[in-house]
């Protein structure tokens, strides 16, 4: 596991060193940025839009463009990772284009929720439009991976730790469950926690496991998902450990 988290620090210095320079008036470097992130580009566009993106002559593209280069402008360095904050930008824009286009209401599958419908016609805040009903869609789809556990959100809302510290001891327990693929595949064949492999590969006591099974399981089945909203709440838990709250 501490290899992979040295993997993202240097990935997260060098982008912090690339942006230095570009607010540092460095052209070239932007030019060579925004070039080698134009799939980050095209995939939150495509978030919203829930179709192909082609480069060149489309309106969707260029409004993208514009984002990310809005948001290397006013990103603050005090103020977490640029990716997320690039994302965020990125998809607020496309949403306000779609809707002045009047093509919001053809993206969205608006007839399966009206509720949703009234937010998109009412709502201020096109951040928070898209947040909800994104983390909607993920929830559903989280429900559906926990059912095949035999785990419903009640029982998880109960039996998850309700310390910090045994939160982060059960979100290390699941990341190393999943390096470790024998382990995560017997999980997964078994529909539970192969305790003893667990206990003697990874080294943690029968107790810890029993009390906190399915928390432990929900989380490898989040972080070995594409359900990146979600997945965010397990970083900010563990931010709080690396922060010292």
């Amino acid at each position: 596991m501490g290899s992979v988290l040295k993997i993202f620090k240097r990935k997260k210095v060098n982008i912090e060193d690339k942006l230095k320079k570009i607010k540092d008036g460095d052209v070239l470097e932007r030019e060579n940025f925004i070039n080698e992130y134009i799939p980050f580009i095209i995939k939150s566009i495509t978030k919203v839009t829930n179709k192909y993106i082609e480069i060149e002559n489309n309106d969707e593209f260029s409004i993208g463009l514009e984002a990310f280069n809005e948001a290397i402008d006013k990103y603050d360095f005090q103020k977490g990772s640029f990716i997320k904050y690039a994302e965020t930008v990125i998809k607020s824009r496309t949403i306000d284009f779609l809707r002045k286009t009047k093509e919001l209401n053809k993206v969205v599958s608006i007839d399966r929720d009206n509720s949703i419908n009234r937010k998109v016609k009412g709502t201020s805040d096109n951040k928070d439009f898209t947040e909800q009903y994104e983390m909607k869609e993920q929830i559903l789809k989280f429900g559906i991976l926990l059912e095949k556990f035999d785990i419903t959100f009640k029982e998880l809302i109960e039996e998850s730790p309700k310390h910090i510290d045994t939160r982060l001891n059960s979100i290390y327990i699941a990341r190393s469950i999943i390096e470790n693929e024998d382990i995560k595949k017997e999980l997964y064949r078994k529909k539970t926690l192969p305790a003893k492999k667990i206990i003697e590969k990874i080294g943690v006591s029968k107790k810890v496991l029993k009390g906190n099974r399915k928390f432990i399981i929900a989380t490898v089945l989040l972080l070995s998902s594409d359900l990146d909203l979600l997945i965010e709440y397990i970083s900010g838990v563990e931010g709080r450990d690396n922060y010292g709250i």
